[in-house]
């Protein structure tokens, strides 16, 4: 009889880096993997999954793990150029939002509500259902310009949901520098 879980730690080279891992034994249907804002990567599997099964799942998704465990390494060296006070941070995109939204409200979309938190790897997201949008505190590090393209791109998700073409053509209409925007703000921690 399997316990419910069985803790190992482990270690698999990708790309030539040596990682270690947690590796947990649980009641699930597939390989699953989390990689911790430490830094830190956790798997998880049946106890019927080979060893084998296990090493080839990490291995095909070696970029998106060093992309990540990259990005987690990054947000801890959050920029120490401070552009905007908490309070005065919340106040810039409240503006921002009501500035934009006569452009979604042609569209029949009702007026979201705004919330704020630290977020430890986004700088904002959409609830669609919820018709809620929250953003990261963490955008008082970043031009205003960045910050003015995280409002758009996240009304933008109010008209499509995923991040496919349709996506980008329609939040090229109110934000046509989403791209360069996209890069600066990746140079800022996140």
């Amino acid at each position: 009889m399997i316990k419910d879980e069985q803790f190992m730690k482990k270690e698999i080279v990708i790309n030539g880096k040596r990682l270690q891992y947690d590796y947990t034994v649980k009641k699930v249907k597939n390989i699953n993997l989390r990689i911790r804002t430490d830094g830190s990567i956790s798997v998880s599997s049946s106890a019927f999954v080979r060893e084998r099964d296990i090493e080839d799942f990490l291995i095909s998704k070696g970029d998106f793990i060093l992309k990540a465990m990259d990005r987690f390494q990054a947000e801890k060296q959050l920029p120490t150029t401070k552009y905007y006070e908490e309070e005065e941070l919340k106040s810039l995109i409240l503006s921002l939002c009501k500035e934009i939204y006569p452009y979604f409200e042609k569209m029949g979309i009702e007026y979201p509500e705004i919330k704020f938190r630290k977020m430890k790897s986004q700088w904002g997201n959409c609830y669609p259902k919820k018709h809620r949008l929250t953003f990261s505190t963490n955008l008082m590090y970043v031009p205003f310009e960045c910050i003015e393209y995280v409002v758009c791109h996240e009304f933008t998700h109010f008209i499509v949901a995923n991040h496919s073409h349709k996506f980008y053509e329609e939040l090229s209409k109110i934000c046509p520098r989403w791209k360069s925007l996209k890069k600066t703000l990746k140079t800022c921690g996140f």
